[in-house]
């Protein structure tokens, strides 16, 4: 997975979960830091890197409402401190007002190269509980990711369905 000169930073707010992470990265060594705690604190603290290349994937829990307002204030700070970097945020799709204005609220953030790809496994449930798909919002990718999307989504849509209404959508913009 890693390059012999990558390093892999990964925070986890949820204690119990780090050993499960520290299980999948062993035999690591150095090149993994597994840290329990805020990875917005730690983003802060690690921007820009050394070698000036870097991938943040970003996954929050979205356990409060706060984290979709996090996510937007860590992004424009990260963005300020470390403007090349590639930034993958996942975020579930969920039918709240936070989850669905999100992607919007990223396209605002002002990053001229990004793109937003969706995949929803079913129709939104009815009850207006539960989430039917997920989002990645990833600001400067990599050249060759859109096509891939492009290529994959409909693939990935059809073999992860889960009844009707399954669909995928892919935004981009380049300046």
């Amino acid at each position: 997975m890693l390059r012999e000169a990558d390093r892999l930073r990964l925070y986890e707010m949820h204690s119990s979960d780090v050993p499960l992470l520290e299980a999948c990265f062993k035999g690591a060594g150095r090149q993994v830091n597994i840290t329990a705690g805020d990875g917005f604190a730690g983003l802060k603290a690690l921007l820009p890197p050394p070698p000036r290349r870097a991938l943040v994937l970003i996954d929050p829990s979205y356990e409060t409402k706060a984290d979709y307002s996090n996510v937007i204030k860590a992004l424009q700070e990260a963005m300020k401190r470390f403007p090349t970097g590639t930034y993958a945020l996942w975020y579930p799709m969920l039918l709240k007002p936070e989850s669905r204005q999100l992607p919007d609220r990223l396209k605002r953030l002002g990053a001229a190269n990004w793109l937003n790809a969706t995949l929803e496994v079913k129709a939104p449930p009815r009850d207006g509980f539960g989430m039917y798909g997920s989002g990645m919002f990833i600001i400067n990718p990599p050249w060759t990711l859109e096509k891939t999307l492009h290529e994959t989504l409909p693939t990935l849509a059809s073999l992860l369905a889960q009844g009707d209404g399954a669909r995928h959508t892919l935004e981009s913009q380049s300046v």
